[in-house]
């Protein structure tokens, strides 16, 4: 039955200036409000409309004749009108975003009406007021024009520095080519100025960009490692559109002074989460270049992102390889649209283009996606990110030239697309509930010597190394991250090589693609391939190395000396890795954004001043911490202070017991002290000064700590 208090017909609008809305109080018993409301309504010449929603006693009364008496002065003599108030039309506006900068409703990328689905994703994002905000993004580049209308608002002097010509402003040059506009480019892409009447609006318009400029110049393996450091307790995120030549023919990377800052950053950057470093993955795909010949493309410290057209295929310039992460939006053919973004106005500049162009567009707007990421949940180590990148990107093309395989995790993976396409809005939304990862760990094979003749083609050339649980008992890893190949090849024209490794679930990657280009008569030295595909697998089992020779008949066979495999994951069990996916998909619905939801963060670390002045060729002073993930547990609470002359760093382990009560693990562990020698005998030894061993925690008793897990 109906309440006394329920309306009797259902609210309708009697039009602005022509309703009342009253509160109602029964001075007598015996009436319910319903017919109270009745009478009101009738004794000042108006028609009751009903309750208002919820609000008991409330109720809305309409005009119902032209030229009734002054009904404000009826109502408020009234005895059983408590309240009331003459209905006006408010001014409300639709809480969608619109932008006054001339070239937004060209930025496709951004917001694409004319093909669904081929954009980012990101103004839900930007609805709920995350838009990079306390976050920096850097770009290591040829400068950028920091004075710009689109740039200047947002722009950190903090974390900028020109290395070309060693002074704090990162400022690009006018040159004879015109084309010191790169780094202002993608600077525009992830953080150019909303609602400022000019150009363009950025990805992550409310963080701060800053720039390094070190492309307009001679580049050394020192600058490079200065460059990947600067300012690393300012900047979050490093955005890198460049590497090597991608002519086909090229195996190039960082070199190891470069390395060691790649390392250094993601241990000791941001405080101790690490900085992100995003690097594009090259544009040779016109050459049959791939990005596993590219060292900062192929390294576990990256996020290797290729591109897409706005079609969501792969272009005719863009890369593909097994170490690839992911993809996003750029160029494609002459008739697809190219990214709109800020440009300098030096030279022949406008401050404006709708020409940006190639994996140099599209890494900028993978770090932009970033920075919104940390903007959540700002903890977020740089693995963090690399997990929650192959948890939310989305498989896009069905085209079976895609590729895609499914590992034993049940990750899709494309040699030409990564894990699939970035979606700002499931990258965000899993950020927000993502615990943080436990540490890294690595497992690595002795040196496999080989000394055998590759097979001509149909005929394959087969390693295989098993690992078993004991093998990776020490450092508890149960799942995989990266698996990497170190190989020295001899071979007369290392283009015609062909290298696959196969997980133990089945999984297989085409680590070392073949490049007719590539001529090169030395082969392979040392070189480190990488796969992603295995991502989330357990790591235990066979893995096979499968080399192919497609040569000439008029050449030599090719020669594999030497191979080494290496691991890297983390404790997580199979069964914690659907876990996390399960969590990650719950999450897309947005509720954790729209409601004061926070994950506990943990403390970052104190870390010393970064290194002012340039590496040198001839001494390094070198942290612990720069060399070795598998001691960045250790170093994280270690001080080694060491003085090396420089040649190539090589690692010893000194493994001695040590009672560890830290919030690593309650049981002994293996400690590992890292040492840096030199390779080359005619140099003098290093010395080890002292070391200093520093132990943090709480008075929680072990039993306290077993009744929390509880």
């Amino acid at each position: 039955p109906q309440s006394s208090s329920s309306p009797s017909r259902a609210l309708s609008s009697c039009g602005p200036g022509q309703s009342w809305a009253v509160r109602l109080h029964a001075v007598k018993a015996g009436r319910s409000l319903e017919q109270l409301a009745q009478s009101v309504a009738e004794e000042v010449g108006l028609e009751n409309h009903g309750q208002i929603g919820q609000l008991e006693a409330h109720y809305l009364l309409c005009q119902r004749l032209e030229n009734t008496a002054d009904v404000d002065s009826a109502l408020d003599r009234n005895p059983h009108v408590l309240w009331h108030s003459r209905e006006h039309i408010l001014r409300r506006t639709k809480r969608s975003l619109t932008f006054n900068d001339p070239k937004y409703p060209s930025q496709w990328h951004l917001h694409n009406d004319v093909k669904q689905g081929m954009d980012v994703n990101v103004t839900g994002v930007w609805e709920r007021n995350i838009t990079g905000v306390g976050i920096t993004v850097v770009v290591v580049d040829d400068g950028i024009q920091h004075t710009l209308a689109d740039i200047q608002p947002n722009y950190s002097p903090e974390g900028s520095y020109d290395l070309n010509s060693n002074d704090p402003d990162p400022m690009p040059h006018p040159d004879g080519h015109s084309d010191n506009h790169h780094g202002t480019r993608c600077a525009g892409e992830i953080a150019a100025v909303s609602n400022n009447s000019f150009c363009a609006v950025g990805l992550a318009y409310g963080a701060k960009v800053a720039g390094i400029r070190v492309l307009d110049g001679p580049l050394t393996d020192s600058m490079e490692a200065v460059a990947f450091n600067k300012h690393y307790q300012v900047n979050d995120v490093y955005s890198c559109s460049w590497g090597p030549d991608d002519d086909g023919r090229t195996v190039d990377g960082p070199h190891p002074l470069g390395k060691a800052a790649l390392q250094h950053g993601v241990i000791a950057g941001r405080r101790g989460f690490g900085s992100i470093f995003v690097v594009a993955s090259g544009n040779g795909g016109q050459y049959e270049d791939n990005c596993n010949y590219d060292g900062y493309a192929n390294s576990i410290y990256t996020v290797t992102i290729g591109a897409v057209d706005e079609n969501g295929k792969k272009p005719f310039y863009a890369e593909e390889c097994a170490s690839m992460l992911a993809v996003t939006f750029s160029s494609g053919s002459r008739q697809l649209r190219s990214i709109v973004t800020s440009d300098w106005s030096l030279q022949s500049g406008t401050g404006c283009t709708d020409g940006h162009t190639g994996t140099s567009a599209a890494a900028p707007l993978a770090a932009g996606m970033v920075a919104l990421m940390l903007q959540v949940r700002p903890c977020l180590s740089w693995r963090d990110v690399q997990h929650i990148i192959t948890y939310t990107a989305t498989q896009h093309d069905a085209d079976a030239r895609a590729d895609w395989g499914i590992n034993g995790a049940g990750f899709h993976h494309s040699h030409k697309y990564g894990f699939g396409l970035l979606n700002a809005w499931r990258l965000v939304n899993a950020a927000k509930v993502w615990e943080s990862m436990p540490f890294l760990v690595s497992y690595q094979s002795p040196v496999l010597k080989a000394n055998e003749d590759i097979p001509e083609y149909p005929k394959t050339l087969t390693h295989t190394w098993n690992v078993s649980l004991s093998d990776l008992r020490q450092s508890g890893m149960q799942t995989l991250e990266h698996v990497s190949v170190t190989v020295t090849i001899v071979h007369p024209r290392r283009g015609n090589v062909e290298i696959r490794l196969v997980c133990p679930s089945g999984m297989s990657s085409l680590i070392g693609a073949r490049r007719s280009l590539d001529v090169d008569t030395t082969g392979f030295t040392d070189w480190t391939f990488s796969t992603v595909r295995c991502w989330g697998e357990r790591a235990e089992g066979q893995y096979t190395l499968q080399i192919t020779d497609y040569k000439e008949s008029t050449l030599s066979s090719g020669v594999l000396k030497h191979w080494k495999l290496t691991l890297y994951g983390s404790s997580l069990s199979h069964q914690q890795v659907k876990e996390r996916r399960r969590v990650v998909e719950d999450a897309m619905g947005g509720q954790y954004l729209d409601r004061r939801f926070a994950l506990p963060c943990p403390p970052g670390i104190d870390v010393p001043p970064e290194i002012v002045s340039p590496f040198t060729s001839s001494s390094l002073k070198v942290d612990a911490t720069i060399h070795s993930m598998l001691c960045s547990i250790v170093c994280r609470f270690v001080l080694l202070s060491l003085q090396v002359p420089f040649s190539s760093v090589a690692l010893l382990f000194s493994e001695n017991s040590i009672d560890a009560g830290m919030a690593i693990k309650t049981k002994k562990l293996t400690h590992h002290l890292c040492f840096c020698l030199s390779e080359e005998s005619t140099l003098s030894s290093g010395v080890l000064k002292h070391w200093k061993l520093t132990l943090y925690g709480s008075s929680l008793s072990h039993q306290q700590v077993k009744e929390r897990r509880r």
